[in-house]
Protein backbone atom coordinates (compact mmCIF):
# COMPACT_ATOMS: atom_id res chain seq x y z
CA UNK A 1 0.00 0.00 0.00
CA UNK A 2 1.24 3.31 -0.66
CA UNK A 3 1.71 5.87 2.23
CA UNK A 4 -0.80 7.86 0.46
CA UNK A 5 -2.90 5.28 1.04
CA UNK A 6 -2.53 4.55 4.81
CA UNK A 7 -2.35 7.76 5.39
CA UNK A 8 -6.24 8.33 4.28
CA UNK A 9 -7.38 5.83 5.84
CA UNK A 10 -6.81 7.79 9.42
CA UNK A 11 -9.78 9.72 8.31
CA UNK A 12 -12.83 8.64 10.09
CA UNK A 13 -15.47 9.46 11.09
CA UNK A 14 -19.33 8.45 12.31
CA UNK A 15 -19.64 8.32 8.45
CA UNK A 16 -17.43 5.21 8.66
CA UNK A 17 -18.97 1.83 9.11
CA UNK A 18 -17.28 -0.35 11.50
CA UNK A 19 -19.11 -3.47 12.22
CA UNK A 20 -19.87 -5.31 15.48
CA UNK A 21 -16.46 -7.38 15.26
CA UNK A 22 -13.71 -4.68 14.39
CA UNK A 23 -14.84 -3.21 17.54
CA UNK A 24 -14.77 -6.46 19.51
CA UNK A 25 -11.67 -6.93 18.59
CA UNK A 26 -10.50 -3.75 20.22
CA UNK A 27 -11.36 -4.21 23.29
CA UNK A 28 -8.75 -4.46 26.09
CA UNK A 29 -8.91 -5.39 29.94
CA UNK A 30 -7.69 -2.67 31.72
CA UNK A 31 -4.51 -3.21 33.43
CA UNK A 32 -2.47 -0.55 35.19
CA UNK A 33 0.67 -1.87 33.97
CA UNK A 34 0.14 -2.53 30.07
CA UNK A 35 -0.41 0.43 28.65
CA UNK A 36 2.47 2.64 27.59
CA UNK A 37 4.03 5.47 29.36
CA UNK A 38 3.49 8.59 27.74
CA UNK A 39 5.51 11.51 29.08
CA UNK A 40 5.86 15.91 27.98
CA UNK A 41 9.13 17.47 29.73
CA UNK A 42 9.38 21.17 29.18
CA UNK A 43 11.51 24.11 30.09
CA UNK A 44 13.52 26.98 28.55
CA UNK A 45 16.59 26.91 26.45
CA UNK A 46 19.45 24.86 27.68
CA UNK A 47 17.45 23.76 30.58
CA UNK A 48 18.79 20.44 30.09
CA UNK A 49 15.83 19.00 28.60
CA UNK A 50 17.32 16.62 25.86
CA UNK A 51 19.69 15.79 28.12
CA UNK A 52 17.33 14.72 30.46
CA UNK A 53 16.08 12.87 27.78
CA UNK A 54 19.02 11.24 26.99
CA UNK A 55 19.27 9.30 30.12
CA UNK A 56 16.09 7.42 29.28
CA UNK A 57 17.31 3.37 29.68
CA UNK A 58 17.04 1.09 26.68
CA UNK A 59 17.07 1.47 22.86
CA UNK A 60 15.33 4.25 21.17
CA UNK A 61 14.47 6.07 18.84
CA UNK A 62 14.35 9.45 18.13
CA UNK A 63 12.18 12.33 16.53
CA UNK A 64 14.05 15.56 16.60
CA UNK A 65 13.53 19.25 15.83
CA UNK A 66 16.34 21.32 16.29
CA UNK A 67 20.01 20.32 16.60
CA UNK A 68 20.32 20.36 20.34
CA UNK A 69 19.69 16.36 20.11
CA UNK A 70 23.50 16.07 19.93
CA UNK A 71 23.63 16.69 23.46
CA UNK A 72 21.87 13.54 24.46
CA UNK A 73 24.90 11.14 23.07
CA UNK A 74 27.31 13.83 24.27
CA UNK A 75 26.73 14.00 27.94
CA UNK A 76 24.34 11.50 28.60
CA UNK A 77 25.83 8.24 26.28
CA UNK A 78 22.05 7.93 24.69
CA UNK A 79 21.96 5.23 22.24
CA UNK A 80 19.98 4.12 19.66
CA UNK A 81 18.80 5.46 16.17
CA UNK A 82 17.22 9.00 15.29
CA UNK A 83 15.49 11.14 12.43
CA UNK A 84 14.79 14.63 11.92
CA UNK A 85 11.17 16.13 11.42
CA UNK A 86 11.37 19.03 9.70
CA UNK A 87 8.11 18.58 7.82
CA UNK A 88 4.31 17.55 8.06
CA UNK A 89 5.39 15.13 5.76
CA UNK A 90 8.11 13.33 7.59
CA UNK A 91 5.63 13.46 10.80
CA UNK A 92 3.57 11.57 8.96
CA UNK A 93 5.63 9.07 7.36
CA UNK A 94 7.53 8.71 10.62
CA UNK A 95 4.33 7.45 12.30
CA UNK A 96 3.64 5.10 9.51
CA UNK A 97 7.48 3.37 9.87
CA UNK A 98 7.20 3.03 13.18
CA UNK A 99 3.61 1.56 12.98
CA UNK A 100 4.85 -1.01 9.64
CA UNK A 101 6.49 -4.44 10.73
CA UNK A 102 5.55 -3.23 14.35
CA UNK A 103 9.05 -1.38 14.21
CA UNK A 104 8.25 0.47 17.81
CA UNK A 105 8.64 -2.64 19.41
CA UNK A 106 12.11 -2.85 18.94
CA UNK A 107 12.65 0.35 20.93
CA UNK A 108 11.91 1.04 24.54
CA UNK A 109 11.04 4.86 23.96
CA UNK A 110 10.25 7.01 21.02
CA UNK A 111 11.71 10.43 21.92
CA UNK A 112 10.50 13.83 20.28
CA UNK A 113 12.85 16.15 21.11
CA UNK A 114 11.91 19.67 20.05
CA UNK A 115 8.59 19.64 19.64
CA UNK A 116 8.13 23.65 20.10
CA UNK A 117 10.77 23.63 16.75
CA UNK A 118 8.64 21.11 14.74
CA UNK A 119 5.76 23.31 14.72
CA UNK A 120 7.12 26.81 13.86
CA UNK A 121 8.65 24.64 10.73
CA UNK A 122 4.90 23.32 10.48
CA UNK A 123 3.58 26.12 10.66
CA UNK A 124 6.19 27.95 7.54
CA UNK A 125 5.66 25.10 5.45
CA UNK A 126 2.10 25.66 5.37
CA UNK A 127 2.92 29.75 4.75
CA UNK A 128 5.51 28.31 1.76
CA UNK A 129 3.37 26.02 0.48
CA UNK A 130 0.16 28.46 0.32
CA UNK A 131 2.57 31.13 -1.53
CA UNK A 132 3.70 28.64 -3.53
CA UNK A 133 0.05 27.77 -4.72
CA UNK A 134 -1.17 31.48 -5.32
CA UNK A 135 1.16 34.42 -4.41
CA UNK A 136 -1.50 36.46 -5.46
CA UNK A 137 -3.06 36.02 -2.32
CA UNK A 138 0.00 35.94 0.08
CA UNK A 139 2.59 38.42 1.21
CA UNK A 140 5.68 36.19 1.59
CA UNK A 141 5.98 32.61 1.79
CA UNK A 142 8.07 32.64 4.89
CA UNK A 143 5.11 34.86 6.16
CA UNK A 144 2.32 32.67 7.92
CA UNK A 145 -1.44 33.55 7.75
CA UNK A 146 -4.58 32.56 10.54
CA UNK A 147 -4.71 29.19 8.21
CA UNK A 148 -1.52 27.88 8.73
CA UNK A 149 -1.88 28.56 12.52
CA UNK A 150 -5.17 26.38 12.33
CA UNK A 151 -3.57 23.67 10.27
CA UNK A 152 -0.40 23.67 12.80
CA UNK A 153 -2.91 23.70 15.53
CA UNK A 154 -4.79 21.11 14.13
CA UNK A 155 -2.30 19.04 12.99
CA UNK A 156 0.04 18.83 16.00
CA UNK A 157 -3.30 17.53 17.73
CA UNK A 158 -3.65 14.77 15.68
CA UNK A 159 0.03 13.68 15.46
CA UNK A 160 0.79 13.48 18.87
CA UNK A 161 -2.88 11.65 19.40
CA UNK A 162 -1.46 9.52 16.63
CA UNK A 163 1.80 9.16 18.30
CA UNK A 164 0.94 8.37 21.64
CA UNK A 165 -1.84 5.57 20.56
CA UNK A 166 1.14 3.50 19.29
CA UNK A 167 1.60 0.82 22.02
CA UNK A 168 5.35 2.74 23.09
CA UNK A 169 6.35 4.06 25.37
CA UNK A 170 6.29 8.21 24.39
CA UNK A 171 8.86 10.78 25.89
CA UNK A 172 8.28 14.54 24.50
CA UNK A 173 10.26 17.46 24.77
CA UNK A 174 9.53 21.60 24.27
CA UNK A 175 10.21 24.92 24.60
CA UNK A 176 8.76 26.59 27.75
CA UNK A 177 6.12 30.02 26.99
CA UNK A 178 4.72 32.16 30.01
CA UNK A 179 1.60 34.24 29.25
CA UNK A 180 -0.01 36.85 32.14
CA UNK A 181 -3.37 36.34 30.30
CA UNK A 182 -4.78 33.85 33.73
CA UNK A 183 -5.64 34.61 36.92
CA UNK A 184 -1.62 34.59 38.12
CA UNK A 185 1.22 36.71 37.24
CA UNK A 186 2.75 34.15 35.20
CA UNK A 187 1.19 31.09 33.89
CA UNK A 188 4.75 28.70 32.38
CA UNK A 189 3.17 26.25 30.03
CA UNK A 190 4.44 24.00 27.41
CA UNK A 191 5.67 26.37 24.05
CA UNK A 192 2.55 24.74 21.61
CA UNK A 193 1.06 27.61 20.08
CA UNK A 194 -2.82 27.98 19.54
CA UNK A 195 -5.36 30.37 21.40
CA UNK A 196 -3.11 31.21 24.73
CA UNK A 197 -2.83 27.72 25.90
CA UNK A 198 -5.98 26.08 24.51
CA UNK A 199 -3.45 23.44 22.33
CA UNK A 200 -0.74 22.60 24.92
CA UNK A 201 -3.44 21.76 27.50
CA UNK A 202 -5.09 19.53 25.20
CA UNK A 203 -1.54 17.76 24.12
CA UNK A 204 -0.71 17.57 28.19
CA UNK A 205 -4.29 15.97 28.65
CA UNK A 206 -3.22 13.26 26.36
CA UNK A 207 -0.14 12.89 28.36
CA UNK A 208 0.28 10.88 32.05
CA UNK A 209 3.14 13.13 33.53
CA UNK A 210 4.37 16.59 32.36
CA UNK A 211 6.60 17.95 33.99
CA UNK A 212 8.61 21.91 33.73
CA UNK A 213 12.16 21.90 33.94
CA UNK A 214 14.36 24.49 35.06
CA UNK A 215 17.63 25.45 36.88
CA UNK A 216 17.41 26.49 40.32
CA UNK A 217 19.87 28.43 42.84
CA UNK A 218 18.68 27.40 46.42
CA UNK A 219 20.24 28.66 49.41
CA UNK A 220 20.26 26.94 52.55
CA UNK A 221 18.72 29.40 55.37
CA UNK A 222 20.71 28.08 58.01
CA UNK A 223 24.46 27.98 56.80
CA UNK A 224 23.92 30.54 54.06
CA UNK A 225 25.38 27.83 51.24
CA UNK A 226 24.23 28.05 47.86
CA UNK A 227 23.34 24.75 45.59
CA UNK A 228 22.72 24.70 42.06
CA UNK A 229 20.34 22.13 40.93
CA UNK A 230 17.93 21.35 38.10
CA UNK A 231 13.77 20.85 39.19
CA UNK A 232 11.36 19.04 37.28
CA UNK A 233 8.46 20.58 38.63
CA UNK A 234 5.46 18.26 38.16
CA UNK A 235 3.44 20.29 40.96
CA UNK A 236 2.76 23.25 41.79
CA UNK A 237 5.38 26.08 43.17
CA UNK A 238 5.29 27.50 46.82
CA UNK A 239 4.84 31.10 44.76
CA UNK A 240 0.94 32.22 44.87
CA UNK A 241 1.70 34.22 41.51
CA UNK A 242 3.11 31.77 39.68
CA UNK A 243 1.38 28.08 38.36
CA UNK A 244 2.90 25.65 35.92
CA UNK A 245 0.94 23.72 33.66
CA UNK A 246 2.01 20.62 34.41
CA UNK A 247 0.14 16.93 36.30
CA UNK A 248 0.69 13.60 36.72
CA UNK A 249 -1.18 11.05 35.98
CA UNK A 250 1.01 8.34 38.49
CA UNK A 251 0.26 10.18 41.65
CA UNK A 252 3.85 8.98 42.70
CA UNK A 253 6.17 11.62 41.05
CA UNK A 254 5.88 14.56 44.15
CA UNK A 255 5.57 18.33 43.83
CA UNK A 256 9.40 17.85 41.75
CA UNK A 257 12.50 16.21 41.79
CA UNK A 258 15.73 17.61 41.76
CA UNK A 259 18.91 16.54 39.15
CA UNK A 260 15.96 14.01 37.10
CA UNK A 261 17.14 10.99 35.53
CA UNK A 262 14.92 8.96 33.22
CA UNK A 263 15.95 5.74 34.99
CA UNK A 264 14.68 7.76 38.82
CA UNK A 265 11.79 8.56 37.27
CA UNK A 266 11.06 5.27 36.05
CA UNK A 267 11.29 3.55 39.06
CA UNK A 268 9.08 6.02 40.79
CA UNK A 269 6.04 5.12 38.46
CA UNK A 270 6.89 1.48 38.76
CA UNK A 271 6.93 1.68 42.14
CA UNK A 272 4.63 4.72 43.69
CA UNK A 273 6.80 6.23 46.38
CA UNK A 274 5.43 9.18 48.61
CA UNK A 275 5.00 12.49 47.30
CA UNK A 276 7.69 15.22 48.76
CA UNK A 277 5.09 17.88 49.33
Amino acid sequence: MSTAGKRSSRVQTERTEMSLGDFQAEIFRLDSTSESINMLLFGRSNAGKTVLAGTTPGKNFWLVGEPGYKTAPRVARAEGHGRRIGSTSSALTALDWLKTKKRYEKYDFVIVDGLTSMIDRWRLGYAAEAFDIDPTKRQHRNLPDRPDYFNAQNFTKQWVAELVDIPVNVLVTAHAWQTDAMEVDKFIFPGIQGKETEVAQTIVGLMDACGYLEAKTIKNKRTGKVKHVRRLHFGQPDDPDVRYLVGDKFNCLGRYIDNPTMPDILSRIAEPIESNE
